[in-house]
């Protein structure tokens, strides 16, 4: 059992692998200590058995960034997933950081979505989010398309898909991926359409039909909707992943 708080050492763990930084975890008296680092910097963060955190080491970015952490959870700011308020605004930054390619219509939806947010404009944040999902997974599927090395089966592909909704095409696409014979080998990425980005796409489609034709207001919770767009960056990252996978590797069918 680990000598500092356990309900403030585990938001402090799933934050540092969030932002993917390497750290070690390691008993001191009367606290857990974490040794972090990211490239040349490092710091340290205890955790007390008290539930005090405190952030060590020389200023850095990530000393900021950590310091910044340790202020969202003393003021109670942790919501379903454990992500932070503070993390959703640096999204953008974030998703353009591990995803440089990323096509720029994408991110200025993901903006839009955080301002919606951040002004309690749910409604508007489920559309925005939405958008950028649909962008994003249109963008997977003509990728996948356009990488079907045989002209008849790219074709047949093609015009499954023609001008039919995204939810439809995303069904299209799904069925003929389970099928590929080039799926990827690692076996995360191979089952990221069901686990990650079917689920993700899944909701923010339903989501934004709710608000964009709606019948009702929809009934949503902010706390749903926090934790939702908490996967967006590893969606796009997935995403843009199996876009590589494809065209590096192009797709048998």
């Amino acid at each position: 059992m680990s000598n500092g708080d356990s309900k403030t050492l585990a938001p402090v763990e799933s934050f540092l692998q969030r932002q993917k930084l390497d750290f070690n975890k390691e008993d001191g008296q009367h606290c857990t200590l974490f040794r972090v680092q990211t490239g040349a910097q490092k710091a340290t963060v205890n955790v007390y058995n008290t539930g005090k955190i405190v952030i060590g080491g020389p200023d850095s970015k990530l000393k900021t960034l950590l310091q910044d952490m340790k202020g969202a959870l003393e003021a109670g700011e942790v919501g379903v997933g454990q992500t932070l308020p503070f993390e959703i605004e640096k999204f953008p930054q974030t998703i353009r950081e591990r995803v440089p390619e990323c096509d720029p219509v994408i991110i200025v939806f993901v903006e839009e979505a955080i301002k919606c947010l951040k002004h309690e404009a749910l409604l508007g944040a489920a559309f925005m989010i939405g958008a950028a999902s649909e962008r994003a997974v249109n963008l997977l599927i003509h990728t996948y398309a356009d990488s079907i090395q045989d002209d008849v089966n790219k074709a047949k592909f093609v015009s499954r898909i023609g001008s039919k909704s995204i939810s439809k095409k995303y069904d299209e696409f799904a069925a003929s991926f389970k099928a590929c014979k080039s799926r990827p080998t690692d076996a995360v990425l191979s089952n990221d359409i069901d686990v990650v980005i079917g689920t993700t796409f899944q909701f923010c489609r339903i989501t934004r039909n709710e608000v964009g034709h709606p019948q009702i207001v929809p009934d949503l919770e902010k706390s749903v909707l926090i934790a939702n767009i908490g996967n967006f960056v590893n969606y796009i990252e997935r995403i843009y992943k199996l876009m590589k996978h494809f065209k590096d590797n192009g797709v048998v069918v």
